[in-house]
């Protein structure tokens, strides 16, 4: 199996993570106008989608110090063009990071293990 995913930051560099995922789950969304709501009326939902099957990546990775510091640095821009497999059809996305939460579960002897969790989400 390849990569799950490369990232592409503005600047033009594209790298893949050094460490496979423990989780990787894709979600696909529809962004609906606040206008979207039910009939007074008739109760039946009036949809008014914005748009239709936006894409959502939930990682987690577990690694050393160096490890979650170069996935960090990975995805430290405001966009990134994104290429990953869904459902065995390659896609590519611009994604911007959500927040990073980097637990710091071992250190020993000066060497930290991390779990670094953050999802990409599709602009």
């Amino acid at each position: 199996m390849g990569p799950i995913i490369n990232i592409t930051k503005t600047d033009g560099t594209t790298s893949t993570p050094c460490i496979e995922p423990l989780k990787c789950n894709i979600t696909r969304s529809d962004l609906y106008s606040d206008s979207t709501g039910r009939s007074a009326e008739t109760g039946k939902l009036l949809q008014y989608p914005i748009r239709r099957g936006l894409y959502s990546i939930e990682l987690e990775y577990l690694g050393s110090d160096q490890q979650i510091s170069a996935i960090e640095d990975m995805i430290d821009d405001v966009k990134l063009v994104v290429t990953f497999k869904h459902n065995g059809s390659e896609v590519e996305a611009e994604m911007y990071p959500s927040d990073r939460i980097n637990e710091t579960e071992i250190i020993l002897n000066g060497i930290g293990r991390h779990r670094l969790s953050f999802s990409l989400i599709e602009v």
